[in-house]
């Protein structure tokens, strides 16, 4: 009885830690031209450029809302990849390493008036842990 108690009580101890260390997504805005670290340290994103931006401008009245797409390098644990990700289209998720990168918005909005110039752009990112 004594042995099934103190078994229960590692197996409960193991399992308290495991949902404690679980990392919550990690969100890293980058402009662009600039590189950044993330999950302390593990992965370095550069915000390379956007390829193109065909997003309905603000205070228009469009049928699709549109569609931008950048393009990022990402470097982990042994190799460097360039990604491209869409705000609207597929993908807009990579996976490097055990990570997944999302993109969740684009900034500024699109202006009917004038060009947005790239240094200007502006990427919030999304890094998720997967699950093994």
């Amino acid at each position: 009885m004594m042995m099934k108690l103190a078994v229960l009580a590692v197996i409960s101890a193991l399992f308290f830690t495991m949902s404690i260390t679980a990392q919550a997504p990690e969100t890293v805005s980058i402009k662009a031209g600039q590189r950044k670290s993330a999950v302390k340290g593990r992965l370095k994103i550069k915000f390379l450029s956007v390829e193109e931006d065909s997003r309905c401008p603000e205070g228009a009245n469009c049928i699709w809302a549109g569609n931008a797409k950048i393009k990022i390098a990402v470097s982990g644990m042994y190799e460097t990849k360039t990604f491209e990700l869409n705000t609207n289209m597929a993908p807009q998720s990579v996976t490097m390493d055990c990570w997944a990168i999302e993109i969740e918005s684009l900034l500024p909005a699109k202006d009917a008036e004038k060009a947005t110039d790239q240094k200007d752009y502006v990427a919030k990112l999304k890094i998720t842990r997967l699950q093994r």
